[in-house]
């Protein structure tokens, strides 16, 4: 005996709202199950998404309106025995739903004034998405701009705080010189090697920050505390230097302050350093924003981050990749431009490297 097959067919013109299938009864058949799949389904193999079992013989057609999308379709029916089990042999038919809106939703997306003003067949223009859609349908360029403000509030901020710590520190130490010099900067190593992370965690408990929430002030305090000694190095470094200076020298032999020596003339001859320090911080500063943010510690959604992005494009990086190259793309540009301004700035303020061209 023959395996009783069925003849599929798509009646009315498939769309995103619904695709109607119908089929020719099959005799001795006691009902039928629905397939879809988005491949072809090879000889015995799985068929896909079981839509429905239609448990009477009379009924020959189904309608499909689960999250239908503008992609391939292959709908497959086979018929049921007496004690519903399915039928060796199936049919297959494919179909490609056209996009398509009803009259509210169109009103809602800002397409229409009111349902009224809408025909059956209208065409509507819908926003454009140049770099596409996240798995929630959100814009992924709107997205990256609302991210970009985040990101670089932090990258800013953060460097310009730690940074200026780092000058006062900096300029104190080397402006005083001898044992008190050597204890600052003692200090200043036992920073060093303190651990980021730790701090980081720490600061979350103290401001009752819990799993799922921004901990966007405390990873800006833990770098603000911990980030400063770079910078303080540096400078004190130059106020060294600078403090043996003829011109300073002589400043003190007329009576100059202290205070009027260092703001006068020992901090404004490091704005070269101080400058290109900020500028190689920020890039830092927004890697260690991208990280936290990655390992759930940072900036968590739905508020986004660059990092954050990179974090939940992880999780769909094999089928949508674009949610993780995008911000990951972001975060490079951004750090290359701030390290080329650097350079930039370093080769502009460095008077001994123009002195050598």
């Amino acid at each position: 005996m023959t395996a009783p097959t069925v003849s599929v067919d798509i009646v009315v013109e498939p769309t995103t709202q619904a695709v109607r299938i119908q089929w020719d009864a099959v005799p001795g058949a006691s009902g039928y199950r629905v397939y879809r799949n988005i491949a072809d389904p090879a000889p015995d193999d799985h068929l896909g998404l079981p839509l429905a079992d239609i448990l009477t013989a009379d009924r020959v057609s189904f309608e499909d309106r689960l999250d239908l999308k503008p992609r391939y379709y292959f709908y497959s029916v086979v018929a049921l025995d007496r004690n519903s089990m399915p039928a060796p042999v199936y049919n297959t038919v494919a179909t490609v739903p056209t996009r398509v809106i009803t009259a509210e939703e169109a009103v809602a997306r800002g397409l229409a004034d009111t349902p009224d003003a809408l025909r059956l067949g209208d065409t509507v223009h819908l926003a454009l998405h140049p770099f596409g859609t996240d798995y929630l349908g959100r814009d992924m360029l709107a997205r990256l701009m609302h991210g970009a403000r985040v990101s670089l509030f932090i990258g800013i901020v953060a460097p310009f705080v730690y940074v200026l710590i780092g000058i006062l520190y900096g300029s104190a130490a080397g402006f005083a010189g001898g044992r008190t010099d050597q204890i600052l900067m003692r200090f200043a190593d036992f920073v060093v090697a303190l651990p980021f992370l730790l701090f980081m965690i720490l600061f979350r408990i103290l401001f009752g920050i819990e799993g799922g929430d921004s901990g966007i002030l405390p990873m800006m305090i833990a770098m603000a505390i911990l980030a400063w000694p770079a910078a303080a190095r540096l400078v004190r470094g130059q106020i060294l230097q600078i403090r043996e200076e003829g011109y300073v020298s002589a400043s003190r032999l007329l009576g100059a302050k202290t205070n009027y020596l260092v703001l006068r003339h020992m901090i404004p001859n490091t704005m070269g350093v101080i400058l290109v320090t900020l500028t190689f911080a920020v890039p830092s500063a927004i890697f260690t924003e991208a990280f936290l943010s990655f390992i759930g510690m940072g900036v968590a959604p739905p508020t986004p981050s660059w990092g954050s992005m990179c974090n939940e494009g992880l999780k769909t990086m094999l089928t949508t990749p674009h949610e993780l190259i995008a911000p990951a793309l972001f975060i490079s540009i951004t750090v290359l431009a701030f390290n080329l301004l650097g350079d930039g700035l370093r080769d502009a303020l460095d008077a001994r490297m123009r002195s050598t061209e």
